[in-house]
């Protein structure tokens, strides 16, 4: 039965998955690459950590084939990170979106994601 929206919660990998291909068609490019340049490496993150689409997951991109990133870590997709990186991405988020004097995420961005969803006060913005 479908409930008013905001009013309701359940568990569904469909819609992150559906905003990974997005920006991944807006970005013209793989996720990861996006993310090492623009996070991963201003942090210092280490060279190890992955983030994988499921099997099934690949599509034409500008003539190559891309892999578009599940944004769960389920049925084989998803990002692998060492302890230390996840501290890291932590840290950015402790900072407020800062890191070494340069702006790497929003203010705005960081509130919102902490920001406890109405249905599910474990769960926030992504």
């Amino acid at each position: 039965m479908a409930q008013p929206p905001g009013s309701f919660y359940e568990y569904n990998d469909v819609r992150v998955n559906l905003l990974a291909f997005c920006l991944l068609q807006r970005f013209r490019r793989p996720l990861p690459e996006v993310l090492r340049e623009r996070i991963m490496d201003p942090i210092g993150a280490s060279q190890d950590w992955e983030w994988h689409g499921y099997s099934t997951s690949w599509v034409e991109l500008d003539g190559r084939r891309v892999q578009s990133v599940s944004g769960g870590s389920h049925w084989g997709g998803g990002m692998f990170i060492s302890t230390r990186d996840h501290a890291r991405m932590g840290l950015l988020v402790s900072r407020s979106g800062a890191w070494g004097g340069r702006r790497l995420l929003s203010p705005a961005w960081i509130v919102a994601m902490l920001t406890p969803s109405p249905c599910l006060a474990n769960y926030g913005y992504l």
